[in-house]
This record gives structure tokens, sequence and C-alpha cells, in this order.
């Protein structure tokens, strides 16, 4: 019996969609062969499809990560879709480091408190991201991010219609993996923030106070 044995649904999708979508996104990705049938839903050779291009001295990236350690390396310089435009990247980082900052040095003081209920890399990666989902929108851009062993990032064109298509295959493209995507959208406070709220019903209030503290610090 073959365990691995395709459902007629894996049969009928179009596993090249997401490839063909990404090339009308990125034409320079048109000169790029898509992967063979074995290979397309195999979420390491997608990443090696998509990876970055070194030009010169400069890397250009359509697919961006942000580094768990040091989350102020977040792919923002090495993005193409923004290479090309009149943007200050090194002032958009300057920006995110005041706003996180404060939320490590309030941890610190605190973490004793609040540091079974609260992980500061989630704070700092939601404000990282909002950064990222602001200034994409300024360029009518919308924000992709792929959640798999680290949280990936991609800018793509304003179209709902396409992103909910992409989004859709890349779903049941990568699913025995544990691979999901998600199209961005804020929401009225941060996720980690909501999900702390829930985690706050167990401490008393004045610890969710110490948290927020960080917020409009």
């Amino acid at each position: 019996m073959n365990l691995n044995k395709p459902t007629v649904e894996e049969l009928k999708m179009d596993d090249k969609k997401i490839f063909k979508i990404l090339q009308k996104w990125f034409s320079v990705l048109e000169l790029r062969e898509i992967p063979k049938k074995k290979d397309r839903r195999n979420f390491e050779q997608f990443l090696a499809w998509i990876s970055a291009e070194k030009l010169d001295k400069d890397f250009h990236a359509y697919l961006m990560s942000v580094d768990a350690k040091n989350p102020y390396e977040n792919g923002l310089e090495k993005c193409a879709t923004l290479q090309h435009k009149n943007i200050d990247i090194g002032l958009i980082q300057q920006g995110i480091r005041k706003k996180t900052t404060p939320l490590y040095a309030h941890y610190e003081q605190h973490k004793e408190v609040i540091g079974k209920y609260y992980n500061v890399n989630d704070q700092v990666f939601d404000l990282i991201f909002e950064e990222i989902f602001m200034l994409l929108k300024s360029q009518n851009l919308e924000l992709l991010l792929i959640y798999a062993d680290i949280t990936y990032w991609m800018a793509v064109p304003n179209d709902d219609v396409k992103i909910h298509k992409f989004c859709k295959s890349f779903t049941k493209q990568f699913k025995d993996e544990g691979v999901c995507i998600e199209h961005y959208t804020q929401l009225d406070c941060l996720r980690s923030t909501w999900n702390f709220k829930k985690k706050s019903q167990l401490i008393t209030g004045s610890f969710y106070v110490l948290f927020q503290e960080a917020l409009i610090t």
C-alpha cells in the first residue's frame, strides 16, 4: 500500500500556480525554471527556487526572514521590491529600534514578574512586522508572512484576488510540512498583546499594567 499516494484533490491541484503567480509579481523570477513536479511540494525546494541573488555587492531578495536572535536583521535592505524605490531604509530601521529597545529594557526590569507569561521576542516581532506593513502600505504593497522553522515575509503587489489565490494554493501545497501563510492585516492591538491579555487572566491586573507600560514608554 502506497501511503504517499496523492489524493484526488492533490491530483487536480495546479502545483505550478504559486510559481506562476510569483513570476507575474516579480519578472526576474521568469528566468528561473519552475521546479520539477516531484519537488513542487517540497518547501526546501521552494526556498531554493526563490533564493536571493547577489548583484555587485548587494543581495536582491523576494523572500526575506527575521533573525530570531537579532530581529534588527529583518531583510529590509535585501527586499528587491523596495530597493528600486526612494526609501531611506536606515531611517526605518532606526524607527524600529526606537520602538523595540524600551521593550527589552522593560522586560529585563520586570522579567521575574511577567517572564512566565510574556515572550518579549514575540512582541518585538509584532512591532517589526507592523512597521514593515505600514511601510509597504505607503508603497501600495501588501505583506505576506510565511511561518516555517523561521518566519519569512514577502512584499507583493496590492491585488486581493491574486493574493487570495496564492495563499490558498500555498497552504494546500505545503500543508503536510506544517508551513502556513498569512496575508497580514493590522489589528486593533498587536497579536502578542492579545495573547498576553488572555494569559493575563491567570495573573493579577498589576502585572498586565507592567506589560502595557513598555508599549507606551
